[in-house]
This record gives C-alpha cells, structure tokens and sequence, in this order.
C-alpha cells in the first residue's frame, strides 16, 4: 500500500511516515493498487483523486476540485463534519485530524523552556523574518520546516503556542500544550481550521495580525518605485530586501506590538476527555484497515 501525502517538508506533511508507520508497520511500499490517504487536506488534489485504490483515513478537504465519492474510495474517517458536508458523507466518519494519535507516541511533560513560541504557517515563514520579528517579542520561533521531531520538541518544551499553522495548535493540543490561533494573511484556510476545531468541540477565532507582506496595489506601486520593475511573486526573491527594509520601518514594530499582545490572550485546549475518546476512535479505525487490507496488499 501507498502511504499517499503532500510530499512537502511542511511539519503537517511530515508527520505521516512518523505516525502511520507507527501505527501500521510493514504496511506501506511504493509499487501498489492501495493508496493510503492520511494527514492534510489533500481530498481536492489530483493526487489522491488519480490514485486506483483510496483508503481515506483523517483527512480534510480544503483545496482543489470537490471529489466525486465512488467505489473507489474506502473512507474510514475524514478530519471533521465540514468535510463530512463537502463529501456528502454521514457525519459518522468525522473523528479528528490523524496528527492527534501523537498523544498515544509522545510523552506530552517535558521541561518547560519557552514560555511562548510562534509557529507562522509555511507560506508566511517566506515571506519575511519572522524570527527576528519574535526575537524582539521575546517569543520563541519555530520554523513550520524544520524536522518534524524538533518541532515536536520544541512545542513540548512550550508553555503555550501560538499557532498560523494549523498543525502547530493540533501537535499542541494533543500534547496538552495551550495554544493560540492568528491569522497574518488572507491565505491562511479557515475552513479546514474549523473543520478540525469542530472536530474537538472548539471554537475557531483567530486573532489577527497585521501582515508584514501583501501583494496590494499599495504595495506594487512600492516596489516598482524602489526598483523600476513590476512586482510579481515570481520576481519576488531579488526584491525582497528592498521590501523588507520598506516594511520595518513601518510596519515591524507594530507587528511586534500585536505579539506582545497576545501573550494577554486566554489560549485554547481541548478537553481531555474528548481528545482521549477521538483517539481512541482513530486507534480503533486503523485496526479496521490493518483487519481489511493486511491480506490485500501481501
């Protein structure tokens, strides 16, 4: 079987050979029928609606084309109900996100060396020096890129998090560490946010920060005026320094201001009851698609 994913070095994205090969040993290869659909949401992208064969265990739908459910899909569970309703799936199949079977395969108490940390999600880690930005806050950061156990480290040695990236708050949660949701860019997907908090009896209201990157008209007339070219995300790399420099004189410490702020924030954790209960039912499914399918793919 296929362990099929957004091959990425996102932390999301990496967790899935860590907790499915846990979980399910000897059970993936790369040559078969069987494509095994974990973590992300990846139910829109072609990559999963080509597949033969779809064993859907946790995922999300967020991006991409709406998939057409057929008997080509094994669903076993999706992410939360608002994937259930793009699906058109019972809502019996919405668990949580596959990320929480990390509080069955890491030890949640750890020394404690970050009263705060940030982790920005991907796309916002590129688009300007969120560590120095942190540095200033006094807050930790930790890069959405880095290997995915250091992550994990280092959200443990957290006493809370502050989270654009959706996994920072769901590894958080499971590993009983307070989190906080923000949101700096209109890019950031507050449907498969909700779909996972709703998944936990959660509320999603991320605090807003303002962001130190835009692709505004404001913002293109600033660039062409500093360079003499046209902005373009493609001919972003050479101009960012320039933009960079643009933007911390206005804007940096008012970002820095908002970080601040937001260690006044009451952070979010969900119950352990119900944390413990979906995982549980995420341990019971994976025995389900180790009894179905471990003959299937000998």
């Amino acid at each position: 079987m296929i362990l099929n994913f957004y091959q990425s070095k996102n932390f999301g994205d990496a967790l899935n050979p860590y907790i499915f090969k846990h979980f399910l040993p000897n059970f993936f290869d790369k040559e078969s029928d069987f494509s095994f659909v974990g973590i992300g949401s990846i139910l829109g992208l072609r990559q999963v609606q080509e597949a033969k064969r779809k064993i859907i265990f946790s995922s999300g739908f967020a991006y991409g084309s709406i998939p057409k459910i057929d008997s080509s899909y094994d669903i076993f569970c999706v992410r939360g109900p608002m994937t259930c309703d793009v699906l058109n799936i019972h809502k019996k199949y919405a668990i949580s996100d596959g990320a929480i079977l990390l509080q069955f395969m890491e030890k949640a108490h750890a020394e404690k060396k970050y009263p705060f940390s940030f982790m920005p999600h991907w796309e916002s880690a590129l688009k300007f020096d969120w560590k120095g930005i942190c540095h200033e806050a006094g807050i930790h950061y930790i890069s959405p890129t880095d290997n995915y156990s250091e992550v994990i480290d280092q959200i443990k040695q957290s006493e809370v998090v502050i989270a654009e990236a959706m996994h920072a708050a769901i590894v958080a949660d499971a590993l009983r560490v307070p989190w906080i949701p923000v949101k700096a860019y209109g890019g950031i997907n507050s449907f498969k946010w909700q779909d996972w908090t709703q998944s936990l009896n959660l509320a999603y209201k991320p605090q807003k920060i303002r962001p130190l990157f835009n692709n505004t008209g404001f913002t293109r007339k600033v660039i062409k005026d500093k360079t003499g070219y046209p902005f373009s995300l493609r001919t972003l790399s050479p101009l960012i320094d320039i933009y960079q420099l643009y933007q911390s004189a206005f804007v940096k410490k008012k970002v820095v201001a908002e970080l601040l702020q937001l260690k006044l924030t009451a952070p979010y954790l969900s119950s352990d009851s119900v944390l413990k209960s979906k995982g549980e039912q995420l341990v019971e499914k994976l025995e389900d698609v180790k009894t179905k399918y471990t003959n299937s793919i000998l």
